[in-house]
Protein backbone atom coordinates (compact mmCIF):
# COMPACT_ATOMS: atom_id res chain seq x y z
CA UNK A 1 0.00 0.00 0.00
CA UNK A 2 2.98 2.09 0.77
CA UNK A 3 4.98 1.80 -2.34
CA UNK A 4 1.55 2.66 -4.22
CA UNK A 5 1.33 5.82 -2.19
CA UNK A 6 4.52 6.29 -2.88
CA UNK A 7 4.53 5.81 -6.87
CA UNK A 8 1.37 8.64 -6.90
CA UNK A 9 3.27 10.72 -5.30
CA UNK A 10 6.18 10.61 -7.48
CA UNK A 11 3.89 10.32 -10.55
CA UNK A 12 2.18 13.52 -9.62
CA UNK A 13 5.59 15.17 -8.53
CA UNK A 14 6.67 14.50 -11.74
CA UNK A 15 3.84 15.52 -13.89
CA UNK A 16 2.91 18.92 -12.01
CA UNK A 17 6.54 19.78 -11.61
CA UNK A 18 6.81 19.75 -15.40
CA UNK A 19 4.08 21.69 -15.85
CA UNK A 20 5.43 24.29 -13.17
CA UNK A 21 9.35 24.40 -14.42
CA UNK A 22 8.24 24.75 -17.92
CA UNK A 23 6.89 28.44 -18.02
CA UNK A 24 8.91 29.15 -15.05
CA UNK A 25 12.31 28.10 -16.50
CA UNK A 26 13.01 31.30 -18.58
CA UNK A 27 11.92 33.76 -15.83
CA UNK A 28 14.16 31.70 -13.36
CA UNK A 29 16.71 32.08 -15.31
CA UNK A 30 16.78 35.67 -16.71
CA UNK A 31 15.80 36.78 -12.44
CA UNK A 32 19.37 34.42 -11.29
CA UNK A 33 21.27 35.97 -13.81
CA UNK A 34 20.02 39.93 -12.62
CA UNK A 35 20.66 38.84 -9.38
CA UNK A 36 24.28 37.64 -10.06
CA UNK A 37 24.46 40.72 -12.30
CA UNK A 38 23.46 43.06 -9.09
CA UNK A 39 25.89 41.60 -6.85
CA UNK A 40 28.80 42.01 -9.37
CA UNK A 41 27.70 45.43 -8.97
CA UNK A 42 27.80 45.63 -5.05
CA UNK A 43 31.09 44.17 -4.79
CA UNK A 44 32.61 46.74 -7.28
CA UNK A 45 34.13 50.07 -5.97
CA UNK A 46 32.32 52.95 -6.66
CA UNK A 47 34.78 55.25 -8.87
CA UNK A 48 34.84 58.33 -7.79
CA UNK A 49 33.93 61.05 -11.03
CA UNK A 50 36.09 62.71 -12.54
CA UNK A 51 34.84 66.75 -13.48
CA UNK A 52 35.08 67.72 -16.05
CA UNK A 53 37.05 70.84 -17.86
CA UNK A 54 36.22 70.99 -20.89
CA UNK A 55 32.47 71.23 -21.77
CA UNK A 56 31.90 69.73 -25.83
CA UNK A 57 28.85 71.04 -27.46
CA UNK A 58 26.07 68.75 -27.07
CA UNK A 59 22.99 68.51 -29.32
CA UNK A 60 19.50 67.78 -27.61
CA UNK A 61 16.80 66.95 -30.60
CA UNK A 62 13.49 66.89 -29.05
CA UNK A 63 10.63 64.93 -31.91
CA UNK A 64 7.82 67.18 -31.41
CA UNK A 65 3.60 65.46 -32.48
CA UNK A 66 1.02 67.33 -30.45
CA UNK A 67 2.77 67.79 -27.33
CA UNK A 68 1.86 70.80 -25.72
CA UNK A 69 0.42 69.41 -22.63
CA UNK A 70 4.59 67.59 -22.07
CA UNK A 71 6.62 69.97 -23.78
CA UNK A 72 7.26 72.47 -21.57
CA UNK A 73 8.18 70.38 -18.46
CA UNK A 74 10.72 68.65 -21.10
CA UNK A 75 12.01 71.71 -22.24
CA UNK A 76 12.47 72.54 -18.50
CA UNK A 77 14.47 69.94 -17.72
CA UNK A 78 17.05 70.38 -19.89
CA UNK A 79 17.22 74.25 -18.90
CA UNK A 80 17.73 72.77 -15.22
CA UNK A 81 21.04 70.68 -16.04
CA UNK A 82 24.19 71.26 -14.62
CA UNK A 83 25.72 71.37 -17.71
CA UNK A 84 26.35 74.66 -19.05
CA UNK A 85 23.51 76.17 -20.87
CA UNK A 86 26.11 78.10 -23.14
CA UNK A 87 27.32 74.51 -24.33
CA UNK A 88 23.54 73.06 -25.06
CA UNK A 89 22.20 73.49 -28.46
CA UNK A 90 18.17 72.10 -28.35
CA UNK A 91 16.48 71.38 -31.65
CA UNK A 92 12.46 70.89 -31.08
CA UNK A 93 11.69 69.31 -34.68
CA UNK A 94 7.77 69.68 -35.44
CA UNK A 95 6.21 66.82 -37.23
CA UNK A 96 2.48 67.55 -38.22
CA UNK A 97 1.26 68.98 -34.66
CA UNK A 98 -1.98 70.29 -34.80
CA UNK A 99 -2.09 71.93 -30.89
CA UNK A 100 -0.23 74.83 -29.09
CA UNK A 101 3.22 72.77 -28.86
CA UNK A 102 4.98 75.99 -31.13
CA UNK A 103 2.98 78.29 -28.36
CA UNK A 104 4.95 76.51 -25.59
CA UNK A 105 8.26 76.45 -27.42
CA UNK A 106 8.06 80.45 -28.00
CA UNK A 107 7.14 81.11 -24.68
CA UNK A 108 10.48 78.95 -23.47
CA UNK A 109 12.54 80.79 -25.53
CA UNK A 110 11.28 83.80 -24.12
CA UNK A 111 12.27 83.14 -21.05
CA UNK A 112 15.68 82.15 -21.62
CA UNK A 113 16.93 83.97 -24.40
CA UNK A 114 20.74 82.36 -23.46
CA UNK A 115 19.93 79.00 -24.90
CA UNK A 116 20.42 77.74 -28.02
CA UNK A 117 17.29 76.82 -28.97
CA UNK A 118 16.00 76.25 -32.49
CA UNK A 119 11.93 75.05 -33.92
CA UNK A 120 11.76 73.21 -37.62
CA UNK A 121 9.09 72.28 -38.84
CA UNK A 122 8.07 69.15 -41.25
CA UNK A 123 5.39 68.82 -43.90
CA UNK A 124 5.70 65.10 -43.61
CA UNK A 125 5.25 63.40 -40.11
CA UNK A 126 6.95 60.89 -38.81
CA UNK A 127 9.27 60.70 -35.18
CA UNK A 128 12.15 58.95 -37.40
CA UNK A 129 12.10 61.78 -40.08
CA UNK A 130 12.03 64.19 -36.87
CA UNK A 131 14.97 62.65 -35.83
CA UNK A 132 17.04 62.86 -38.67
CA UNK A 133 16.25 66.15 -39.66
CA UNK A 134 17.48 67.55 -35.87
CA UNK A 135 20.73 65.43 -36.52
CA UNK A 136 21.50 66.60 -39.92
CA UNK A 137 20.86 70.40 -38.18
CA UNK A 138 22.61 69.63 -35.31
CA UNK A 139 26.28 70.83 -34.59
CA UNK A 140 27.25 69.07 -31.20
CA UNK A 141 29.86 66.58 -31.01
CA UNK A 142 27.04 64.23 -29.03
CA UNK A 143 24.29 64.39 -30.24
CA UNK A 144 20.95 62.82 -28.04
CA UNK A 145 17.41 62.46 -28.41
CA UNK A 146 14.84 62.89 -25.74
CA UNK A 147 11.51 62.12 -26.35
CA UNK A 148 8.86 64.98 -26.00
CA UNK A 149 7.25 63.26 -23.24
CA UNK A 150 10.78 62.64 -21.48
CA UNK A 151 11.90 65.00 -18.87
CA UNK A 152 15.58 64.99 -17.79
CA UNK A 153 17.32 64.67 -13.81
CA UNK A 154 19.22 67.63 -13.83
CA UNK A 155 22.40 65.61 -13.68
CA UNK A 156 21.92 63.73 -16.74
CA UNK A 157 23.61 65.49 -19.41
CA UNK A 158 26.35 66.07 -17.28
CA UNK A 159 27.08 61.93 -16.53
CA UNK A 160 26.60 61.51 -19.90
CA UNK A 161 29.54 63.69 -20.93
CA UNK A 162 31.63 62.56 -18.38
CA UNK A 163 31.58 59.06 -19.32
CA UNK A 164 31.52 59.68 -23.26
CA UNK A 165 34.49 61.51 -22.69
CA UNK A 166 36.76 59.06 -20.23
CA UNK A 167 35.50 55.85 -22.59
CA UNK A 168 36.24 56.80 -26.36
CA UNK A 169 35.38 53.68 -27.05
CA UNK A 170 31.68 54.52 -26.28
CA UNK A 171 30.17 54.82 -29.56
CA UNK A 172 26.34 55.38 -28.54
CA UNK A 173 24.57 54.45 -24.73
CA UNK A 174 21.04 54.87 -23.46
CA UNK A 175 20.31 56.29 -20.49
CA UNK A 176 18.31 54.63 -17.55
CA UNK A 177 14.58 55.19 -18.16
CA UNK A 178 12.34 55.49 -14.61
CA UNK A 179 8.21 56.19 -14.38
CA UNK A 180 7.41 59.11 -12.80
CA UNK A 181 4.80 58.28 -10.51
CA UNK A 182 3.59 59.21 -6.52
CA UNK A 183 4.21 55.73 -4.81
CA UNK A 184 1.91 54.72 -2.76
CA UNK A 185 -1.32 57.34 -3.03
CA UNK A 186 -3.40 55.37 -5.16
CA UNK A 187 -4.96 52.24 -5.35
CA UNK A 188 -6.96 51.82 -8.10
CA UNK A 189 -6.14 48.98 -10.93
CA UNK A 190 -4.12 51.70 -13.34
CA UNK A 191 -2.50 52.85 -10.05
CA UNK A 192 -1.23 48.83 -9.57
CA UNK A 193 -0.12 48.91 -13.03
CA UNK A 194 1.68 51.58 -12.60
CA UNK A 195 3.49 50.47 -9.62
CA UNK A 196 4.52 47.61 -11.63
CA UNK A 197 5.75 49.42 -14.50
CA UNK A 198 8.00 51.24 -11.81
CA UNK A 199 9.60 47.83 -10.78
CA UNK A 200 10.06 46.99 -14.03
CA UNK A 201 11.39 49.62 -15.39
CA UNK A 202 14.30 49.27 -12.55
CA UNK A 203 15.38 46.33 -13.30
CA UNK A 204 15.00 46.50 -17.43
CA UNK A 205 17.46 49.40 -17.16
CA UNK A 206 19.36 49.34 -13.79
CA UNK A 207 19.88 45.82 -13.49
CA UNK A 208 19.39 44.01 -16.85
CA UNK A 209 20.23 46.94 -19.12
CA UNK A 210 23.91 47.11 -16.72
CA UNK A 211 24.41 43.14 -17.40
CA UNK A 212 24.12 43.77 -21.01
CA UNK A 213 26.41 46.16 -20.48
CA UNK A 214 28.94 44.60 -19.02
CA UNK A 215 28.84 41.87 -22.09
CA UNK A 216 28.71 44.73 -24.71
CA UNK A 217 25.03 43.52 -26.08
CA UNK A 218 22.27 46.36 -25.90
CA UNK A 219 19.67 45.19 -27.55
CA UNK A 220 17.75 48.72 -27.76
CA UNK A 221 18.98 52.33 -27.78
CA UNK A 222 15.93 53.38 -26.00
CA UNK A 223 14.51 55.95 -28.40
CA UNK A 224 13.42 58.04 -25.33
CA UNK A 225 16.29 58.92 -24.11
CA UNK A 226 19.78 58.08 -25.71
CA UNK A 227 23.06 59.74 -26.93
CA UNK A 228 25.66 59.38 -30.61
CA UNK A 229 28.96 60.32 -31.38
CA UNK A 230 28.04 62.72 -34.18
CA UNK A 231 30.61 61.07 -35.94
CA UNK A 232 29.52 57.80 -35.77
CA UNK A 233 25.70 58.03 -36.27
CA UNK A 234 26.65 60.07 -39.34
CA UNK A 235 27.93 56.72 -40.63
CA UNK A 236 24.85 55.09 -40.30
CA UNK A 237 21.59 55.27 -42.25
CA UNK A 238 20.13 56.86 -39.81
CA UNK A 239 16.22 56.54 -38.23
CA UNK A 240 14.53 54.10 -40.58
CA UNK A 241 10.62 53.95 -41.44
CA UNK A 242 10.76 50.13 -42.25
CA UNK A 243 9.97 49.14 -39.14
CA UNK A 244 7.93 50.16 -35.91
CA UNK A 245 11.25 50.27 -33.87
CA UNK A 246 13.69 52.73 -35.64
CA UNK A 247 15.39 52.88 -32.06
CA UNK A 248 16.02 49.25 -32.24
CA UNK A 249 16.86 49.60 -36.22
CA UNK A 250 19.24 52.23 -35.56
CA UNK A 251 21.00 50.32 -32.20
CA UNK A 252 21.89 47.35 -35.00
CA UNK A 253 23.37 49.62 -37.86
CA UNK A 254 25.46 51.36 -35.15
CA UNK A 255 26.86 48.17 -33.81
CA UNK A 256 27.64 47.05 -37.35
CA UNK A 257 29.16 50.48 -38.19
CA UNK A 258 31.38 49.41 -34.92
CA UNK A 259 32.25 45.90 -36.13
CA UNK A 260 35.51 46.76 -37.76
CA UNK A 261 36.90 49.01 -35.06
CA UNK A 262 36.94 49.00 -31.17
CA UNK A 263 33.46 50.96 -30.64
CA UNK A 264 30.78 49.34 -28.35
CA UNK A 265 27.37 50.44 -27.16
CA UNK A 266 26.61 51.60 -23.39
CA UNK A 267 24.30 52.02 -21.06
CA UNK A 268 24.87 54.89 -18.51
CA UNK A 269 23.09 54.21 -15.22
CA UNK A 270 23.36 57.80 -13.58
CA UNK A 271 21.78 59.24 -16.41
CA UNK A 272 18.47 59.26 -15.61
CA UNK A 273 15.26 60.22 -17.99
CA UNK A 274 11.22 60.05 -16.73
CA UNK A 275 8.51 58.82 -18.92
CA UNK A 276 4.71 59.40 -17.72
CA UNK A 277 3.15 56.31 -16.62
CA UNK A 278 0.53 54.31 -18.87
CA UNK A 279 -2.51 56.00 -18.74
CA UNK A 280 -4.86 52.99 -19.80
CA UNK A 281 -4.70 49.28 -20.98
CA UNK A 282 -5.11 50.33 -24.57
CA UNK A 283 -1.96 52.26 -24.28
CA UNK A 284 -0.15 49.62 -22.16
CA UNK A 285 -1.37 47.08 -24.70
CA UNK A 286 0.14 49.63 -27.93
CA UNK A 287 3.38 50.24 -26.40
CA UNK A 288 4.16 46.27 -25.67
CA UNK A 289 2.94 44.91 -29.14
CA UNK A 290 4.86 47.64 -30.61
CA UNK A 291 8.22 46.65 -28.95
CA UNK A 292 7.65 42.77 -29.39
CA UNK A 293 6.39 43.19 -33.22
CA UNK A 294 9.64 45.31 -33.36
CA UNK A 295 11.78 43.09 -32.00
CA UNK A 296 10.68 40.54 -34.56
CA UNK A 297 11.04 43.13 -37.66
CA UNK A 298 14.70 43.96 -37.03
CA UNK A 299 16.04 40.38 -36.19
CA UNK A 300 14.43 39.37 -39.25
CA UNK A 301 15.86 42.03 -41.21
CA UNK A 302 19.86 41.81 -39.65
CA UNK A 303 19.93 37.92 -39.71
CA UNK A 304 20.62 36.52 -43.35
CA UNK A 305 20.70 32.81 -41.86
CA UNK A 306 18.91 31.67 -38.35
CA UNK A 307 20.99 30.13 -35.95
CA UNK A 308 19.79 26.54 -34.98
CA UNK A 309 18.88 26.10 -31.14
CA UNK A 310 22.27 25.92 -29.73
CA UNK A 311 23.88 28.41 -31.82
CA UNK A 312 21.17 31.02 -31.02
CA UNK A 313 22.08 30.05 -26.73
CA UNK A 314 25.44 31.72 -27.36
CA UNK A 315 24.43 34.67 -29.73
CA UNK A 316 22.42 37.41 -27.35
CA UNK A 317 20.20 38.33 -29.95
CA UNK A 318 19.13 34.45 -30.09
CA UNK A 319 18.56 34.18 -26.53
CA UNK A 320 16.44 37.26 -26.39
CA UNK A 321 13.90 35.55 -29.80
CA UNK A 322 14.21 32.41 -27.15
CA UNK A 323 13.27 33.84 -24.70
CA UNK A 324 10.26 36.40 -26.38
CA UNK A 325 9.19 34.69 -29.34
CA UNK A 326 9.99 30.34 -29.02
CA UNK A 327 8.79 29.76 -25.47
CA UNK A 328 6.01 32.24 -25.56
CA UNK A 329 4.10 29.44 -27.85
CA UNK A 330 4.29 27.09 -25.00
CA UNK A 331 3.20 29.06 -22.26
CA UNK A 332 0.62 29.71 -24.93
CA UNK A 333 0.20 25.99 -25.09
CA UNK A 334 0.30 25.66 -21.11
CA UNK A 335 -2.08 28.35 -20.87
CA UNK A 336 -4.96 26.52 -22.75
CA UNK A 337 -3.70 22.72 -21.68
CA UNK A 338 -3.98 23.10 -18.05
CA UNK A 339 -7.95 24.58 -17.97
CA UNK A 340 -8.73 22.18 -20.82
CA UNK A 341 -7.48 18.82 -18.48
CA UNK A 342 -10.38 19.17 -16.25
CA UNK A 343 -12.28 17.76 -19.51
CA UNK A 344 -9.68 14.92 -19.82
CA UNK A 345 -10.75 13.58 -16.30
CA UNK A 346 -8.23 15.26 -14.11
CA UNK A 347 -10.18 16.37 -10.58
CA UNK A 348 -10.66 20.05 -10.72
CA UNK A 349 -9.10 20.61 -6.84
CA UNK A 350 -6.15 19.28 -8.07
CA UNK A 351 -5.84 21.72 -10.81
CA UNK A 352 -6.89 24.76 -8.72
CA UNK A 353 -3.91 23.55 -6.31
CA UNK A 354 -1.33 23.29 -9.33
CA UNK A 355 -2.55 27.18 -10.57
CA UNK A 356 -2.20 28.20 -7.13
CA UNK A 357 1.19 26.60 -6.81
CA UNK A 358 2.26 27.91 -9.97
CA UNK A 359 0.99 31.66 -8.79
CA UNK A 360 3.26 31.01 -5.43
CA UNK A 361 6.05 30.14 -7.39
CA UNK A 362 5.75 33.75 -9.09
CA UNK A 363 5.27 35.34 -6.42
CA UNK A 364 8.36 33.54 -4.80
CA UNK A 365 9.86 35.00 -7.88
CA UNK A 366 9.07 38.49 -8.13
CA UNK A 367 9.72 38.92 -4.21
CA UNK A 368 13.25 38.27 -5.38
CA UNK A 369 13.08 41.14 -8.53
CA UNK A 370 11.69 43.55 -6.07
CA UNK A 371 14.35 42.65 -3.30
CA UNK A 372 16.51 43.55 -6.17
CA UNK A 373 14.58 46.97 -7.19
CA UNK A 374 15.19 47.97 -3.54
CA UNK A 375 18.54 47.05 -2.90
CA UNK A 376 19.42 49.00 -6.31
CA UNK A 377 17.87 52.10 -5.85
CA UNK A 378 18.99 55.51 -3.85
CA UNK A 379 18.25 55.92 -0.24
CA UNK A 380 15.54 58.24 -0.70
CA UNK A 381 13.75 55.94 -3.10
CA UNK A 382 13.89 52.83 -1.03
CA UNK A 383 11.33 54.71 1.38
CA UNK A 384 9.11 55.24 -1.72
CA UNK A 385 9.32 51.47 -2.54
CA UNK A 386 8.85 50.26 0.60
CA UNK A 387 4.94 52.33 0.31
CA UNK A 388 4.22 49.21 -2.42
CA UNK A 389 5.88 46.55 -1.00
CA UNK A 390 2.25 44.46 -1.46
CA UNK A 391 2.24 45.48 -5.23
CA UNK A 392 4.34 42.01 -5.37
CA UNK A 393 1.15 40.01 -4.64
CA UNK A 394 -0.40 41.79 -7.96
CA UNK A 395 3.37 41.40 -10.34
CA UNK A 396 2.78 38.24 -11.40
CA UNK A 397 -0.83 39.09 -12.93
CA UNK A 398 0.70 41.91 -15.09
CA UNK A 399 3.45 39.94 -16.17
CA UNK A 400 0.60 37.92 -17.75
CA UNK A 401 -1.49 40.31 -18.97
CA UNK A 402 2.00 41.82 -20.71
CA UNK A 403 2.84 38.24 -22.25
CA UNK A 404 -0.64 38.27 -23.79
CA UNK A 405 -0.10 41.80 -25.36
CA UNK A 406 3.79 40.70 -26.68
CA UNK A 407 2.01 37.67 -28.12
CA UNK A 408 -0.09 39.77 -30.23
CA UNK A 409 3.09 41.39 -31.44
CA UNK A 410 4.19 38.25 -32.86
CA UNK A 411 1.34 37.51 -34.46
CA UNK A 412 0.85 41.00 -35.92
CA UNK A 413 4.30 40.47 -37.32
CA UNK A 414 3.70 37.24 -39.27
CA UNK A 415 -0.16 38.67 -40.35
CA UNK A 416 -0.32 42.44 -40.48
CA UNK A 417 0.96 45.20 -42.41
CA UNK A 418 3.41 47.65 -40.78
CA UNK A 419 1.59 50.24 -38.33
CA UNK A 420 3.18 52.42 -35.53
CA UNK A 421 -0.20 52.89 -34.38
CA UNK A 422 -2.67 49.90 -33.39
CA UNK A 423 -6.22 49.75 -31.76
CA UNK A 424 -6.54 47.36 -28.68
CA UNK A 425 -8.59 44.19 -28.86
CA UNK A 426 -11.56 45.29 -27.80
CA UNK A 427 -11.52 48.11 -30.85
CA UNK A 428 -10.98 45.88 -33.65
CA UNK A 429 -13.14 43.25 -32.75
CA UNK A 430 -15.70 46.35 -33.19
CA UNK A 431 -14.43 47.72 -36.21
CA UNK A 432 -14.50 43.96 -37.85
CA UNK A 433 -18.31 43.76 -36.67
CA UNK A 434 -19.37 47.28 -37.57
CA UNK A 435 -18.04 46.84 -41.02
CA UNK A 436 -19.39 43.57 -41.18
CA UNK A 437 -23.13 44.84 -40.15
CA UNK A 438 -21.97 47.65 -42.67
CA UNK A 439 -21.82 45.00 -45.71
CA UNK A 440 -24.53 42.84 -44.74
CA UNK A 441 -26.84 45.93 -44.84
CA UNK A 442 -25.27 46.54 -48.28
CA UNK A 443 -26.58 43.24 -49.31
CA UNK A 444 -29.60 43.34 -47.67
CA UNK A 445 -30.79 46.53 -49.42
CA UNK A 446 -29.27 45.45 -52.69
CA UNK A 447 -31.49 42.10 -52.75
CA UNK A 448 -34.34 44.03 -51.53
CA UNK A 449 -33.87 46.35 -55.16
CA UNK A 450 -33.46 43.05 -56.67
CA UNK A 451 -36.74 41.75 -55.68
CA UNK A 452 -38.64 45.01 -56.21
Amino acid sequence: MIEIWLERILAFGLFWGIWLMVPLLVDVSTAMVYFISFLNNRKQKVEKKEELFFFPYVTVIIPVHNSADTLGHCLDSIARQTYPRESIQVICVNNGSEDESFDIFQRFQYRHPEMSVMWSSLERAGKSIALNAGVYSGHGSYMMNVDSDTWLDPDAILNVVRVFEKDPSLAAATGSIRVDKKLGEGSSFIDMINYCEVIEYIVAFDIGRRYQDLKNSIFTLSGAFSVFRRDIILQTFLYQTRTVSEDTDLTFNIRQAIEAGEGRIGFISDAIAYVEPIENLSRLYSQRLRWQRGEMEVTGLYYEKIPGIFGALFDFVGRILISDHTLAFSRLAWTFLLPFLFFLGYPLPTIVVAMIGMYICYIILESCTFYIAYKGSAPEFQKELQKIWWIILFMPIYRYLVYWFRLAGIIAALTEEKSWKTQNPVMQLQSILQAYAGELKEEISKRRQVNS
